[in-house]
């Protein structure tokens, strides 16, 4: 018979998708996403691949994989999970190729409450080109150590990753202000200055950076992780979102402002979930 001594449980909310997205022009139409994977409730592995995509020659895809998984660990009651979306032989509309991305989040959730501590070892972009250009982003040391850049096992604290987010939002700042364009100095103001704010709460409060600090060689058409490309419209790479709820990485965010009109995501992983209080 079940013991009805009481015994804490955590609802995992975990998801992973390869690629996904809608366009307004020229026509209104989902673009379904692609090894789409959500883990149940009470954690376990889950996995989904696709062979090739094509969506009207408009994004495709040669293949994709997603992968997440959870568990709680007794008797401390810490969470672990795992999320991963890899795309292979990416094409959007001929300007943003790449042989190969890789979104990946690790995240311990200490006594399964409290600020995650998370990791993003694995995150790259293998081969990335824009508007036909090698791209090779920087990564940030702090958020994707590699090489001798830093420890792979120490994971990210809020406070790292709230420290890390400071100073990215201050050096956008400097670059958007040479931006011949004054309303895209505006729209970095309102789009994360509350992240260069003295205090940030550090319950309920919530946190955005990105992996990507910039690209090798000083791309002068990029702001840190933003890219504007003319006649095609603007990217962002890496970009972080954590709260004490859930941690979120998006490996490209396209926002398609040419004839095709649209947003469009590729390796999209996160990961949260709450558990009891007592």
């Amino acid at each position: 018979m079940q013991s009805f001594e009481h015994s804490k449980f955590y609802s995992f909310r975990v998801d992973a998708n390869a690629l996904g997205g809608f366009l307004e022009e020229p026509h209104r139409k989902i673009i379904p996403a692609v090894a789409p994977v959500s883990l149940p409730a009470v954690g376990g592995f889950a996995t989904a691949r696709s062979a090739a995509f094509n969506h009207h020659e408009i994004v495709s895809c040669s293949a994709a994989y997603t992968r997440v998984s959870g568990a709680e660990h007794h008797p401390d009651g810490s969470i672990s999970i795992l999320a991963t979306a890899v795309v292979e032989g990416l094409n959007l509309l001929e300007v943003v190729t790449a042989e190969r991305i890789v979104a990946q989040v690790s995240i311990s959730i200490p006594n399964g409450r409290g600020a995650p501590q998370i990791s993003l070892a694995g995150t790259r972009f293998e081969g990335l080109r824009l508007a036909g250009c090698v791209s090779d982003p920087v990564l940030n040391p702090q958020l994707a150590p590699c090489g001798d850049q830093g420890d792979h096992a120490v994971p990210l604290t809020w406070e790292a990753i709230q420290g890390v987010g400071r100073s990215q939002t201050k050096a956008l700042a400097e670059r958007f202000k040479s931006h011949p364009d004054k309303e895209a100095v505006k729209w970095a103001q309102r789009r994360q200055d509350w992240m260069a704010a003295d205090q940030l709460p550090e319950n309920g409060g919530r946190l955005l950076c990105s992996v990507v600090d910039g690209f090798g060689g000083g791309d002068s058409d990029s702001c840190g992780h933003i890219v504007d490309i003319p006649g095609f419209g603007r990217i962002f790479l890496g970009e972080l979102r954590v709260s004490y709820e859930s941690v979120q990485l998006v490996a490209i965010r396209a926002e398609l402002g040419c004839p095709v009109k649209g947003k469009i995501s590729i390796g999209a992983v996160g990961g949260g979930g709450s558990g009891d209080k007592s």
